[in-house]
């Protein structure tokens, strides 16, 4: 029998679970944040009904059948469109971008510095966090940026681990997955680099093992590897570097040469599409000659002026960047350490048909796959 005056509570306690919990999936994708939701769910429903008193119903079994398949094909949504990261494409782009300076928020036009968070330290390697966010208008807006913070990841390499490019070379260049590229040579950090047309075919120049498969074009920047040493930057560092490279492949724009930025990106009126808040794929080199990848993370869109930012703030001294947007997917793995992030979906493979007219539709492949990565062994 239930509690006197106790329904006002139990039902809207009930509602305000699931909305909980559905949010929960919204903004973090993937099985072990499913599983969380439905523990979470149906051990609260049961301590709710405890408190209020709440009598349960005919049709259990049915009600928890449907409630269990509207958490798996939400979570099954979320995943596929990377909720996680792409809610942030809902977010006003308009105004200036901050970053955490000397632990205050500040205009990135005004930073000095700007403060990293590590994660993880290695002597081959280390992966830090550079927190991004735009003042929101909107009540909900302000409320996500207090909630869930944008990031920007960095990747910094000694130059004296192993560095080379994976890619499908016996089949034309067939594009992969980040777990696909994977399974060609097994790595500790692997990101996508070079652009491809609309068949899925690399663009510019690629250099595998030695040989060259195909011819350089236009495009400025380049990730060459030359005598076991990693570069990336714009065509003219390598004037002076001897050797013919035994890995290269090229994309745009440059952005970066001895820590100045090309005018080009610094007057965003030349180039409309670099202006778009979108995922961006910096590398580079320091100073010290260590290999740098400054790419953007959950929520982190930003333009090619910003990233290049970032970039300087960081000590970045060449720099170039190359394929992102829906495209960019990487992963670092370490036996004490992983993460893994993607644009868009790179997991649900619906088959060539369902690419196809998904192509039609909104010009993007129903699964990521690019022709090229760079991959990286660590030297521990």
């Amino acid at each position: 029998m239930a509690k006197p005056g106790k329904n006002v509570i139990h039902y809207p306690s009930i509602a305000l679970l699931f909305a909980c919990c559905i949010a929960w999936i919204i903004f973090h994708n993937g099985w072990f944040p499913l599983t969380l939701a439905l523990g979470i769910f149906f051990i609260g429903r049961i301590g709710i009904r405890y408190l209020t008193g709440h009598p349960t119903s005919g049709l259990k079994l049915i009600k928890n059948i449907a409630l269990v398949l509207c958490f798996v094909l939400t979570a099954l949504c979320c995943t596929f469109l990377r909720s996680e990261t792409n809610y942030a494409y809902f977010l006003n782009h308009e105004n200036p971008l901050e970053v955490l300076s000397q632990d205050r928020w500040t205009p990135l036009s005004k930073a000095t510095s700007v403060d990293t968070k590590t994660s993880f330290n290695g002597s081959s390697a280390r992966h830090e966090i550079v927190l991004i966010r735009r003042r929101q208008p909107s009540i909900w807006g302000k409320l996500l940026n207090r909630i869930i913070l944008q990031e920007v990841h960095v990747f910094r390499f000694n130059p004296h681990n192993d560095f080379y490019l994976l890619a499908d070379v016996t089949n034309d260049f067939t594009p992969l997955t980040v777990q696909e590229a994977n399974e060609r040579k097994a790595s500790d950090f692997i990101l996508n680099s070079s652009f491809y047309d609309p068949e899925n075919h690399a663009i510019g120049e690629i250099i595998y093992l030695g040989k060259r498969y195909q011819k350089k074009t236009k495009s400025s920047g380049y990730f060459k590897v030359i005598h076991g040493i990693p570069h990336a930057g714009p065509a003219s560092i390598f004037n002076n570097l001897p050797g013919e490279p035994a890995y290269s492949c090229q994309a745009h724009p440059s952005t970066l040469r001895d820590g100045q930025m090309f005018n080009y990106i610094e007057n965003e009126s030349l180039q409309a599409l670099w202006n778009q808040k979108t995922y961006r794929n910096l590398m580079g080199e320091m100073t010290n000659g260590d290999f740098v990848v400054v790419v953007s993370g959950n929520g982190g869109l930003v333009d090619v002026k910003e990233i290049t930012q970032i970039a300087q703030l960081l000590g970045v001294n060449h720099a170039t960047l190359f394929d992102a947007g829906s495209a960019l997917q990487y992963r670092f793995t370490n036996p004490n350490y992983s993460m893994e992030f993607s644009a868009f979906n790179n997991s649900l493979d619906l088959g060539s048909f369902a690419d196809r007219i998904c192509v039609k539709l909104f010009r993007k492949n129903v699964i990521q796959r690019s022709p090229v990565y760079i991959g990286i062994k660590l030297n521990e």
